[in-house]
C-alpha cells in the first residue's frame, strides 16, 4: 500500500477506462489488505460508504437514461474502485504506526518527485517534465495535465506539515519549498489559490485547538487583512505585468488568469443551460462535453467544476449525495481538530489541521476543476478517516506512556477486584 502511495504520479500512459500503471499497484494493495483482513479476522472499514453509494447509484441510473451510457458506467466503476481503495487504506491504518508509515511515505516520495520535476525543468528535459502545453512552459511530469500536477504537489505540502516529516524543521521547510516550486512550475493558478485558502483554514484550526477560538480568530483576521492588502498592492500589478512579460511561464500562468476566468464563466453558463433543459437525473456522468457539442455551445469542454458537474450530470439527487460526502468529510475534520489527539496518534500526525486544510484546498480547487476522481483525494480521505477512527478509539494514556492503549480489556477490573479482596 505504501508503494502505491509513493508512485501515485504514475497516471500515464493511459489504458482502457482511463486506467494507468498506478491502478495496478493500487489493486494489488487492495488485494493484499483483503487477504490480510480475512486471515487476521480484522474488521473491514468502509468510510463514506453511504454518500458514495448514493452518488454511484444516481450516476448509474442517470447513465442508463442518457445518450451516452458508456461513459457513465466507466465513471461508476472508477468511483467504486476509489471507494474500495479508501476502505483498504483506512483498514490498514488501524494503528498509529501504520498511519505514520503511509504519511511519511507520501511526504518523502512527493518531495522526491518534486526534485525530479525541478531538475527536469532546469535541464530542459521535456521527456520528464512533460512541458508541452501553453507555450511549452507548464510542467506536468506524468500527470494528465499541468493543473493535475500542480494539485498533487500543492496537497503534498499539507501532508508534509501534517506528518512532521522530515523531522528537522529546516528540512521540513526545505521540502515544502521544493513542493511549492514544483507546483509553480506547473503554472496552475488554481493550485496556488487553493494553497493559500487551505493554509488559512489549517492555521485557524491549529490555533483554535492550541490557543483557543479568540486567538485563532484574531490571527486569521490579521492574515486575511494582509492577504487583502497584498492582492490590491502586489497581486494585481503583478498580473498586469505578467500579461505583458516576455517570460512564457509568467505569461501562461499568472498572466492568463483573466482569460481563464472569462472562459470558465462562459463554460459554467452553458452548463447551467444544459441543467435547465435536462431532467431530475441529469444528462449522465462524463457527458458534459458531448452535450455541449450537440448544443453548439461557445466553449465545448468537460465540466471543470465538480459541484456544477454533479448538478448537470446527476441532477439534484446527485447534489444531495455529494453534499452528504462533504458532510461526512466535514464531521471527521471537526472531530480531529476540536481537541488535541491522543498521544500515540499525535506522534504520527503532529498537525492534524493540515489534513483538514488539504481537504479545504480540494474543495476550492473543485470550483474550477473536476477532482472527484483524483486518486490522492481518496488517499487523503482514507487518512482522514483513519485518524478519526484512531482518535475515537484511543484515549490519551497520560504520563504512564501507552499502557492505557495496550492494556487488555478487563485487566483493570481484575486488579480492582484483587485490591478489594
Amino acid at each position: 500500500m505504501a508503494v502505491a502511495v509513493a508512485l501515485t504520479p504514475l497516471v500515464a500512459p493511459k489504458g482502457p477506462g482511463h486506467g494507468a500503471p498506478i491502478d495496478a499497484l493500487m489493486a494489488f494493495g487492495i488485494f493484499a489488505v483483503v487477504l490480510w483482513a480475512l486471515r487476521s479476522k480484522a474488521t473491514l472499514r468502509i468510510p463514506y460508504v453511504i454518500p458514495m453509494t448514493a452518488l454511484i447509484v444516481v450516476g448509474l441510473a442517470s447513465a442508463m437514461v442518457s445518450s451516452g451510457p458508456g461513459s457513465g458506467v466507466v465513471a461508476g466503476i472508477q468511483e467504486v474502485f476509489l471507494l474500495v481503495w479508501a476502505a483498504a487504506l483506512a483498514t490498514m491504518c488501524r494503528t498509529p504506526r501504520a498511519l505514520g508509515v503511509v504519511l511519511r511515505t507520501w511526504a518523502l516520495s512527493a518531495t522526491a518527485w518534486a526534485v525530479l520535476l525541478i531538475a527536469a525543468v532546469v535541464t530542459g528535459t521535456t521527456a520528464v517534465s512533460g512541458a508541452t502545453g501553453d507555450g511549452g512552459t507548464r510542467a506536468r511530469l506524468l500527470f494528465d495535465h499541468p493543473n493535475m500536477a500542480g494539485n498533487y504537489f500543492m496537497i503534498s505540502v499539507f501532508v508534509v506539515v501534517a506528518s512532521g516529516v522530515p523531522r528537522r524543521w529546516w528540512l521540513r521547510v526545505g521540502a515544502c519549498l521544493l513542493l511549492v516550486l514544483a507546483m509553480l512550475s506547473s503554472g496552475s493558478n488554481a493550485a496556488l489559490l487553493s494553497l493559500i485558502g487551505g493554509s488559512v483554514v489549517a492555521l485557524f484550526l491549529h490555533l483554535r485547538a492550541r490557543r483557543g477560538i479568540v486567538t485563532a480568530t484574531a490571527v486569521v483576521a490579521m492574515v486575511i487583512a494582509v492577504l487583502g492588502i497584498g492582492w490590491v498592492e502586489v497581486a494585481q500589478p503583478l498580473i498586469t505585468a505578467a500579461q505583458q512579460s516576455d517570460n512564457p511561464l509568467l505569461r501562461y500562468s499568472v498572466g492568463r488568469g483573466a482569460r481563464s476566468a472569462e472562459a470558465r464563466t462562459n463554460l459554467f453558463q452553458s452548463q447551467f443551460e444544459l441543467f435547465q433543459q435536462g431532467h431530475l437525473l441529469g444528462i449522465g456522468p462524463a457527458n458534459t462535453r458531448a452535450a455541449l457539442g450537440d448544443a453548439a455551445a461557445t466553449t465545448v469542454k468537460e465540466a471543470h467544476n465538480d459541484y456544477l458537474a454533479t448538478l448537470v450530470e446527476r441532477g439534484p439527487l446527485g447534489v444531495l449525495a455529494l453534499m452528504g460526502l462533504i458532510g461526512a468529510v466535514g464531521a471527521r475534520a471537526v472531530r480531529i481538530t476540536r481537541r488535541p489527539l491522543p498521544r500515540a496518534v499525535a506522534a504520527a500526525v503532529p498537525v492534524p489541521a493540515a489534513l483538514v486544510g488539504a481537504c479545504a484546498a480540494f474543495a476550492l480547487t473543485a470550483v474550477t476543476h473536476e477532482v472527484l476522481h483524483y486518486r490522492w483525494l481518496w488517499t487523503l480521505f482514507a487518512l482522514l478517516a483513519a485518524v478519526h477512527l484512531l482518535a475515537r478509539s484511543r484515549s490519551d494514556p497520560g504520563p504512564a506512556g501507552d499502557a492505557a492503549t495496550t492494556t487488555p480489556a478487563g485487566a483493570e477490573l481484575v486488579r480492582v477486584q484483587r485490591r478489594v479482596r
